[in-house]
């Protein structure tokens, strides 16, 4: 073979040989995993994550899941007591709606996803999921009262995502 063919030869074997390597694993963590899986919510969810060490540094799906549901359990609850403080300067059949029917049911929820975890994660999964919806329906009753409150808009968005989070981290466990 001539110098000219091996000239050629060199970099199309090397070009061969750099696309079959292995490509470094990434370096994202598990949250960062399952918040890029939010799509457009996924700045939020990294933001309120972010901010729990544990959540950070969990190192799989089922810890993970556990401090997710921790959280929005924790999440829920506060945002459980703002409603209950709005409800005494503002009676609305709204608002007593959101803080003793649809943030009971995801408290509760959100709980029995913790309880099931270890023995059953389908329901567990279903938990989360339907936590889901207490969140939603008060921003429907909020709407329809034609309510117009950052605060609470901004407390049903939290825990909204938060539920969504959990689903999501938990369809990772295995």
């Amino acid at each position: 073979m001539n110098s000219s063919k091996v000239s050629y030869l060199l970099p199309t074997l090397f070009m061969i040989l750099i696309s079959h390597s292995p490509i470094p694993a990434s370096s994202q963590s598990l949250y960062e995993s399952v918040c890029k899986e939010t799509g457009q919510d996924a700045g939020l969810c990294l933001q309120l994550l972010k901010a729990n060490p544990q959540i950070s540094s969990a190192k799989n799906y089922r810890d993970l899941s556990k401090l997710i549901l921790d959280l929005a359990i924790t999440k829920g609850t506060q945002g459980q007591n703002v409603l209950l403080n709005l409800q005494k300067t503002n009676p609305s059949p709204a608002i007593r709606q959101c803080a003793t029917n649809d943030y009971v049911g995801t408290i509760g929820s959100l709980k029995s996803a913790i309880r099931e975890l270890p023995v059953d994660l389908q329901t567990a999964q279903y938990d989360a999921r339907v936590a889901g919806d207490g969140p939603a329906n008060c921003a429907t009753a909020i709407t329809a009262a034609k309510i117009n409150n950052p605060t609470i808009f901004n407390i049903n968005k939290m825990t909204s995502l938060l539920c969504k989070v959990a689903f999501l981290a938990l369809e990772h466990v295995s």
